[in-house]
């Protein structure tokens, strides 16, 4: 593995890892323990309903977590943007420009390719293909190599923004 690409796949997981796993728990103590000691006792009518920090800690968890559920609900089913992240996504995602590992580069892709070339010695020998499709049929059977072989047919968006951005 390059060293860029270590570096890129660390910074990835360490984000992952430190929003999730890390600075969501802190955020959440820090919210509680903020409100409770900065509004809730300084509220009469609060102070009553909660009088241990305990009690307000079950009560924000008890109603926090149905309603982020269902914020994010809402962010993946009934708001755009959802579609539009994964939308970013599949542009920027170098596998939608190259064959993925695993079964599509070991059975996918050379089924599709034996399958190109059947059809073409049948469309051959039964004297059905022009020469504009052969000549098309050619172009494909040189992309599927291209991607067989590790290449990247096309060049994902993203990847054009920075050879953009560079050359400025």
């Amino acid at each position: 593995m390059k060293m860029e690409e270590l570096v890129f796949r660390s910074w990835y997981y360490f984000r992952n890892g430190y929003s999730t796993y890390l600075s969501f728990p802190v955020a959440f103590v820090t919210f509680v323990s903020t409100t409770y000691y900065l509004a809730v006792k300084n509220i009469p009518f609060l102070k009553g309903v909660f009088s241990h920090f305990y009690l307000f800690v079950v009560m924000a968890i008890a109603l926090l977590f149905p309603l982020g559920a269902f914020i994010g609900w809402l962010h993946m089913k009934r708001t755009l943007a959802y579609p539009a992240q994964m939308a970013v996504n599949v542009e920027s995602n170098p596998y939608n420009y190259k064959i993925m590992p695993g079964k599509e580069s070991e059975v996918v892709w050379p089924i599709w390719h034996l399958l190109l070339r059947m059809m073409e010695r049948m469309s051959e020998k039964e004297s059905i293909i022009s020469m504009d499709e052969k000549r098309e049929l050619e172009e494909l059977l040189l992309r599927i190599e291209i991607l067989k072989n590790g290449g990247v047919v096309d060049t994902p968006r993203q990847r054009s923004l920075l050879k953009l951005s560079s050359g400025l």
